[in-house]
């Protein structure tokens, strides 16, 4: 049986998920920002199209952005936002 410590050597570096949301009365949208463990960024924006909260609009972010993450197979991820509330849960 491995230790954790063994389990984390092959993990391998994290990448970082930088993610925010925005709604407002011209229009909704996502921002996320993928950076590789060698500080290589890669950027995505979407349009949210439907109406939602500031806090629903950070979640999609969140959420498009694991699914990138996932769909490039990254395994090890540490997200940052700017939402206490998404950040926290």
């Amino acid at each position: 049986m491995m230790d954790k410590l063994e389990c984390l050597d092959m993990i391998g570096p994290p990448w970082t998920l930088l993610f925010d949301g925005a709604c407002s009365k011209v229009g909704n949208g996502a921002g996320i920002v993928l950076v590789s463990p060698n500080l290589e960024e890669f950027l995505f924006s979407f349009k949210l199209n439907f109406e939602c909260t500031n806090n629903i609009a950070e979640y999609e972010a969140l959420l498009l952005g694991l699914r990138i993450a996932w769909k490039y197979g990254v395994k090890d991820i540490f997200a940052k936002g700017d939402s206490e509330l998404v950040v926290k849960q």
